[in-house]
């Protein structure tokens, strides 16, 4: 069947007929002008005009204005409820109540706005904070409808509450604001009211909202921010709460129990959140918290001890629980961490802490020789310890703690004053159990470390590790060892001629007894091949060569300075061959 000229079909076909026709015409004219239509990107650049979808710079600019616009339409309507509350048109609670309403309305708004316009999110929580900010302030210091523990109270909630709804789309401006918010006014209307107590809670509640957030990686970014108002308004807790009487009258009397349970609440917050971020979850230790722990610690020690004015119950109590916190970080970090690879640096912290924590603790429990003897024994434990564990850090802390118990039992202070001090001398010389104590703990503890068989490979850090803790064990006992010969000696000096112009002859003695542990340093090397006893006994001989100059020449007789002399000049001769015979000996063996 013929198709009719006014079908379907003939009218397409004619319109594509007439289409060819058309382009065969333009490409004939452009042919005889020479144009290339084979290349159009020559031809003038047509103007390009922006996508509908693509926002310039004035739809940025008009985006921007309309969500400021609608901001200050939302803090209008804000304005017009405290207009409202003043002229009595509202009763003050009611126009409270439904601020706080409007405040949270505005911030659900801002959880509810996709997470990726972060400029709507921000100014819609932003308002939120200027809605309830005000009306807090007002609320409570000019018309006196809430109280500062209500106040408190309704800044936790309005900060908790933020954190709480942009959980789910982990929106951080929202929890950031609506934080901050809460933290910076708490800590404002802290300095303006005086009430120290209900901010000073408002601001470690929110400590531990945000470590608690943090401990499931939501909102990290801030938290030093809140530490440090947190560690700042305990600060001012403590001072205010230990002042002399009638020294600051604006600030009203604290409860002491509840001064020092504010103290006890900041470290547990951080030590709590510490322990979870590190071992719970597995991170690495931050600096944040390494520093935070140590500030904490200090600050609510030393608080809780100054607001208990020094009573032995507290003492006790303080010095049990770091007692116990040091146990517990020498567990993690050896029973724990130890077994684990890649913690290295929580191993490490953990033990420093540790060490640091038993020392506090026990420096608090006990005072004198029971101080010098638990130290000591820990130092002969560690030894062992570390020899059969393989692990450089407790021999490190063996020599640590050496350290301290030479200094605590008074004689490093007595040989160094014996040995590098002129003037007179008394014959004799006080030595309490702690002393003995000491000098036997860190020989015995070389001595357990020299027979302890070198380690075969190390790291460079490990190494160091080894060599610090060799060089303190040994240099506590080779001092304490001197310091118990120059005890010894004392008595010698008026037995001999039983005058006492005879006691010109104590230098000499004294540089006798230095020569003997140099030489004693020297046949140990010879045997052991220990490098720390080869720097330790030319140390010796440089500290009699100084002792020479300050006492033997300056209060020994002829005679005395004779011997002094002839004790030196062997020294000289007879060191140097031991070192050398057994660096021949290394040489060339049999």
């Amino acid at each position: 069947m013929t198709p009719s000229p006014f079908s379907a079909d003939s009218l397409v076909e004619e319109l594509r007929r007439r289409v060819r026709s058309l382009e065969q015409r333009l490409e004939s004219i452009e042919n005889h002008l020479g144009l290339d239509a084979a290349r159009p990107a020559a031809a003038a650049p047509a103007v390009q005009l922006p996508s509908p979808l693509e926002p310039t710079a004035f739809g940025d600019t008009a985006a921007l204005t309309g969500l400021i616009g609608k901001s200050l339409l939302g803090l209008a309507l804000a304005y017009l409820l405290r207009a409202f509350t003043e002229n009595g048109s509202l009763p003050v609670a009611a126009g409270v109540g439904l601020g706080l309403v409007y405040a949270l309305g505005w911030l659900i708004w801002a959880a509810r706005t996709p997470a990726s316009e972060t400029l709507t999110v921000g100014l819609r929580a932003l308002t939120s904070v200027l809605i309830m900010g005000p009306l807090l302030w007002e609320a409570n210091l000019r018309f006196g409808t809430v109280t500062s523990w209500q106040t408190a109270g309704i800044l936790v909630l309005f900060a908790v509450f933020g954190l709480g709804i942009s959980w789910r789309k982990n929106l951080t401006a929202v929890a950031l604001i609506s934080s901050l918010a809460g933290l910076f006014l708490g800590g404002a209307l802290l300095l303006k009211t005086h009430d120290l107590l209900p901010y000073t809670t408002t601001l470690l509640v929110l400590a531990l909202a945000v470590e608690t957030s943090a401990c499931l990686e939501h909102y990290l970014g801030e938290r030093w921010v809140v530490a440090a108002l947190a560690d700042l308004a305990v600060l001012l807790l403590t001072f205010v709460a230990t002042r002399p009487p009638g020294s600051i009258d604006s600030y009203p009397a604290l409860n002491r129990d509840a001064v020092i349970g504010l103290q006890i609440a900041l470290v547990l917050i951080y030590l709590a959140s510490t322990f979870v971020r590190t071992l719970g979850r597995g991170f690495n230790i931050a600096a944040f918290e390494v520093a935070q722990c140590a500030v904490t610690a200090v600050l609510s020690s030393a608080g809780a001890l100054a607001v208990a004015q020094g009573h032995p119950a507290a003492v006790f109590s303080v010095g049990v629980f770091w007692v116990l916190c040091g146990a517990a970080c020498y567990g993690v970090s050896f029973f724990f961490l130890g077994r684990h690879a890649g913690r290295d640096r929580n191993f490490h912290t953990y033990a420093t802490f540790g060490l640091a924590l038993a020392l506090a603790g026990s420096w608090l429990l006990l005072h004198g020789s029971m101080a010098v003897a638990l130290w000591s024994l820990l130092a002969i434990f560690f030894v062992l310890v570390g020899r059969e564990s393989g692990r450089m850090t407790l021999k490190l802390h063996a020599g640590a703690y050496l350290v301290l118990a030479t200094f605590a039992s008074g004689l490093a202070l007595m040989a160094n004053t014996r040995f590098f001090t002129s003037g007179a001398h008394p014959t004799a010389l006080p030595a309490g159990l702690s002393v003995w104590i000491v000098a036997a703990a860190s020989i015995a503890a070389y001595v357990l470390l020299l027979r302890a068989p070198a380690p075969a490979s190390l790291s460079e850090s490990g190494a160091l590790v080894y060599r610090s803790a060799a060089v303190l064990i040994a240099g506590s006992a080779l001092w304490n060892l001197a310091g118990v010969g120059a005890i010894a000696v004392a008595p010698v000096c008026h037995a001999i001629g039983g005058g006492p112009e005879t006691q010109d002859y104590c230098p000499t003695l004294l540089t006798a007894v230095l020569i003997a542990v140099a030489m004693t340093a020297a046949l140990l090397f010879q045997k052991s091949q220990r490098p720390e006893l080869k720097w330790f006994a030319w140390l010796m001989i440089g500290g009699a060569s100084y002792k020479l100059l300050i006492q033997d020449f300056q209060q020994a007789r002829t005679f005395a300075i004779v011997l002094s002399l002839l004790f030196y000049g062997s020294a000289l001769v007879l060191l140097p061959r031991l070192i050398r015979r057994d660096a021949a000996a290394r040489t060339h063996p049999a």
